[in-house]
């Protein structure tokens, strides 16, 4: 079914577009569906690569976080296990020099200070907080008193772990100092303890930033835990941050976790690179090539195909179109060996051959058309004269019948309404008259009629006045009309009507006839119909309703068989006859 709608699509396409639609789908789509699953392949690599490449760097980040945190671990967790260290800070010392005896004594002997060194070395400060007011507050040593109400020291102890990553933001420290904190927090419990210690590493942020960007610098990075941003590449003016706003400035992301000592950290990393364009701008003198191989060179030739192809249809269909003349032309020049050249080789044998039938044949069709018209025209002049009698046998008639029942006064007025008819109908050098000429016929004879019926006939004719110029056969309304009084009104004893109109409707002369007498069974009108839709001048011969059937076959044959008759009828209560005729197949009187 698809099959047979297209091919009588493209039967009625012309073929410069059927070229076009055979290169449209047999080559642009193809091409277009295969080069996008190449690039999308191409595309889904390279994005896939470029991801593996992202998370290469979030782990070398946080490889990086965790070996500057590990080196730091191990040192406090050393730093906490040392058991002078824990013996000195739970002592109570008496004085001040008391500590500074004690306190010398302990650095000379452990390797406390050693451990510290290699802290400060990588720039990072180690303190230890510890609840005993006889240890003096130094460089390392600090009171537990002052850190109660920091908000560090509240979150690790609401932690509840014994050592704990914090990450955040200090505004309390002097100008110049990095406010943004990354330390470890461990208590010190290896011993039993006589107060509360903890050890507070803090890693030099600026110091750790510079070592991830050492590390990889070429893509945009956060290291956040939750909101606050611990190392980014802008520096420490960015404190705070909604991720999800940056994730959709950016095509490609990376995101790790990283958890350590009760935190969690997460390592984005993003970039914006356009890979398409990338790809495109590498590979941009293949990707030129493949437009002008694919697309310029299959254009090119395609046309120089169809013009191969529409040269001799062209030239093939304006030998066809020769054949207005009298003679087919034959093609003067054939070039090629295919299809085409085989058919234009096939026309000049058929013209050959045709010319040579309409030499012999056309004179003879010539007369024998000649000899038809001369036929018709007899033929037309016999119907012609044979409506004549019968419409003065009627006249005559009705004059006769007014005689016997009235006296010889009106006659005079009769016989001249007579000749107004017959003078009209007699004249037969035209067999057309304006639908005008007609109607005033149709009064003349009602009028006539008249005298015959008395008030048994009525009579209305209503012509639209843009109808009253078109040419009709003459006497041809007046047969129904005729029929109508004969076989209508004059069949019943009571009263009747007889109508006439003339108007225009959906590009139709249009003419009705309507009388209110004794009707027609519908067999009857079967019957009619089928005679005056086979109707022929031999067929009239012997027939009944003769004069209804001679005005039928006038009307077909004016308008060359393109006129309806239809027919409603009841017994007893009368009939209507249409006759519609397109208006284009009608001339008006000059």
């Amino acid at each position: 079914m698809i099959r047979k709608y297209l091919i009588k699509f493209l039967n009625n396409i012309k073929l410069h577009n059927k070229f076009l639609i055979m290169y449209l789908f047999c080559v642009i789509i193809p091409l277009v569906i295969t080069n996008a699953l190449v690039f999308n392949s191409i595309y889904t690599k390279e994005y896939n690569n470029r991801v593996h490449e992202l998370d290469d760097v979030a782990s070398t980040y946080i490889s990086t976080i965790d070996s500057a945190l590990d080196y730091n671990v191990r040192i406090a967790r050393a730093i906490s296990g040392n058991q002078q260290l824990n013996a000195f800070l739970n002592e109570k010392y008496e004085s001040l020099s008391d500590y500074y005896s004690k306190y010398y004594d302990f650095v000379n002997k452990t390797y406390f200070q050693s451990l510290v060194s290699l802290v400060t070395e990588r720039h990072d400060r180690i303190m230890i907080y510890v609840d005993n007011p006889t240890v003096f507050e130094s460089a390392t040593f600090k009171q537990m008193s002052k850190i109660k109400d920091k908000e560090w020291y509240k979150r690790f102890v609401k932690s509840g772990l014994n050592e704990c990553l914090m990450v955040y933001y200090d505004d309390t420290v002097e100008l110049g100092e990095s406010r943004k904190k990354f330390i470890f927090v461990k208590k010190m419990t290896s011993f039993d303890t006589g107060c509360e210690k903890i050890i507070r590493v803090e890693m030099n942020s600026e110091e750790l930033r510079n070592q991830l960007l050492r590390s990889s610098s070429q893509y945009k990075m956060y290291v956040c835990c939750d909101d606050y941003v611990a190392f980014t590449q802008y520096g420490t003016a960015v404190m705070s941050i909604n991720i999800d706003n940056v994730k959709e400035d950016y095509k490609i992301m990376s995101h790790k976790e990283y958890n350590a000592y009760g935190s969690k950290l997460d390592v984005y990393v993003f970039s914006n690179e356009l890979l398409v364009n990338s790809v495109i701008f590498s590979n941009r003198w293949i990707i030129v090539f493949l437009l002008l191989f694919t697309l310029i060179i299959p254009i090119l030739i395609m046309k120089i195909i169809e013009k191969s192809l529409a040269m001799r249809i062209v030239k093939l269909g304006d030998a066809f179109n020769g054949s207005k003349v009298d003679k087919f032309q034959p093609i003067s020049s054939v070039e090629g060996n295919d299809e085409i050249s085989a058919l234009m080789h096939n026309y000049n044998n058929i013209v050959s051959i045709n010319n040579d039938l309409i030499n012999s044949l056309y004179k003879d069709k010539l007369k024998e058309r000649e000899n038809d018209l001369s036929r018709k025209n007899a033929e037309l002049l016999a119907l012609q004269s044979q409506i004549n009698p019968h419409f003065l046998f009627n006249s005559l008639e009705s004059i006769r019948m007014h005689s016997i029942l009235k006296g010889e006064d009106e006659t005079a007025e009769m016989v001249e309404k007579l000749a107004l008819m017959t003078r009209q109908n007699v004249e037969w050098g035209n067999d057309l008259v304006t639908v005008k000429k007609e109607t005033e016929s149709i009064e003349a004879y009602l009028y006539l009629q008249s005298y015959r019926f008395g008030d048994r006939l009525s009579f209305d004719v209503d012509v639209d006045k843009a109808c009253e110029d078109y040419l009709i056969p003459k006497l041809t309304l007046v047969t129904f009309v005729e029929n109508a009084c004969v076989h209508g009104i004059e069949s019943k004893s009571s009263a009747g009507w007889i109508f006439v109109r003339v108007y225009k409707k959906e590009g139709d002369l249009c003419m009705e006839i309507e009388d209110t007498g004794g009707g027609m069974s519908e067999e009857e009108i079967k019957s009619l119909l089928r005679s005056i839709r086979t109707v022929s001048i031999d067929q009239i011969k012997g027939k009944k309703h003769v004069g209804i059937l001679n005005a039928c076959l006038r009307l077909k044959i004016h308008t060359n068989n393109n006129v309806s008759f239809s027919i409603d009828s009841e017994v007893g209560v009368g009939m209507c006859v249409l006759i519609r005729i397109p208006i284009k197949r009608l001339r008006k009187n000059k």
